[in-house]
């Protein structure tokens, strides 16, 4: 389960747009960050994703993304034209009608990124794929989930809302200043479609069984008014504080489905997915930052400044299913588990360390906008080591403890 959200030029306190995911993948499925730069790709090149091949576009833009360790595609990214794209799984009406292995969603989202020079450009890419191949295969790391993809998609100047159903698909342009997508088809009224005569989208497509047992539209409804009320105002922090949203007086080890942005798995149904990973995109004049978790439950994470054009942070051998304390993820994995043990006595105390940090990586940020590539690479750096330093310091004290 995830959410995804933006806010506008008219909503943000900087005129700047600025865009969010909350991945919720399964517990062990650790995720990592990845950086590709600008490619050219020969005749006939040949691209294999996920579960299948598919030809290569000519030319491939430079993305920083956040995946699943498992998989092609990826579940949050940024590309060097400012597009950003969230994606969520939809449960449809129509999603069992591909029976060959098709593109999984994430995938889509990567080749959005790719191919996407503005958000219209990445709507257009996504859906000529969905189109020529289908989408489908298993899109889970341990078990067989089926699903079908809605995705969020932003640039400098605009928005857009893309919902599929096997094949078909439909769009529309956001109007207001603010909006965000979860798991569940949200379109109305649609600008393009696959479809020629015009009907509720939402309504004709959605598989009604399993939403309420997800939190789908409780979770789009906390995002959206967790932008909305500081509609003008809006900055990274408060995506930040989104992404962190409890309800008053939760509990991971009895809370109801996943009502809740900041998931944490726990001992019921339909609540063997956590938070894995997220990332916060800003993009204006100066130029565009990232900033990334790059571990799992965002209430006791700390985000860290990411930019393109440079390389990525050195984060440890690459993730995967099994424990690696030398992997970034997985160290804080660690915390992450013990801190949940004691949450209300834990995690505020947590939060005050990490927020320090936070706030102090923020405050430094827009000087290094219009840094060189050097001056960038030091200062991300910097932000990741003080930032493991903080989690080793916690991690050594839950341990401490009784």
């Amino acid at each position: 389960m995830c959410d995804s959200f933006v806010a506008l030029p008219p909503a943000t306190i900087n005129k700047t747009t600025i865009f969010a995911k909350s991945a919720d993948c399964q517990i062990n499925e650790a995720h990592a960050l990845v950086h590709y730069p600008r490619r050219s790709h020969i005749p006939g090149e040949a691209l294999r994703a996920t579960h299948r091949v598919i030809p290569q576009a000519a030319e491939t833009y430079e993305v920083i993304m956040s995946k699943s360790f498992w998989t092609w595609g990826a579940e949050i990214g940024v590309n060097e034209y400012g597009v950003s794209i969230g994606n969520e799984a939809v449960f449809t009406t129509l999603q069992k009608q591909e029976t060959a292995e098709g593109l999984m969603v994430i995938d889509m989202l990567r080749i959005g990124l790719e191919r996407g020079k503005s958000a219209r450009a990445a709507v257009d890419a996504i859906v000529a794929v969905l189109e020529a191949f289908g989408q489908g295969g298993n899109c889970e790391l341990t078990g067989n989930s089926h699903f079908d993809g809605s995705y969020l998609i932003t640039d400098p100047n605009e928005a857009w809302i893309l919902e599929t159903a096997g094949r078909q698909w439909a769009a529309r342009k956001l109007t207001d200043s603010v909006g965000s997508i979860s798991n569940v088809l949200s379109i109305d009224k649609w600008d393009i479609s696959s479809l020629t005569e015009r009907h509720n989208w939402a309504n004709s497509y959605t598989e009604e069984d399993i939403v309420p047992k997800i939190g789908s539209r409780e979770r789009q409804a906390c995002a959206y008014n967790g932008l909305a009320a500081s509609r003008g105002n809006v900055s990274v922090k408060t995506f930040f504080n989104v992404l962190r949203q409890h309800d008053d007086g939760y509990d991971p080890a009895t809370a109801p489905a996943h009502t809740n942005i900041c998931l944490h798995a726990g001992p019921s149904e339909y609540r063997q997915w956590q938070a894995c990973g997220a990332m916060v995109t800003e993009v204006g004049e100066q130029g565009i930052i990232a900033w990334a978790t790059a571990t799992s439950g965002n209430c006791v994470s700390i985000f860290k400044p990411l930019f393109l054009g440079i390389e990525l942070p050195d984060t440890g051998p690459y993730p995967t299913e099994h424990y690696d304390p030398r992997s970034l993820w997985w160290k804080h994995e660690l915390l992450h588990r013990r801190a949940m043990a004691g949450f209300d006595d834990v995690v505020p105390e947590i939060r005050r360390d990490f927020d320090a940090l936070e706030d102090e990586f923020l405050a430094a940020a827009p000087s290094l906008m219009n840094g060189t590539a050097q001056e960038k690479k030091a200062f991300v750096e910097d932000c990741f080591r003080k930032a493991e330093s903080a989690t080793q310091a916690w991690i050594e004290r839950l341990c401490a403890d009784p």
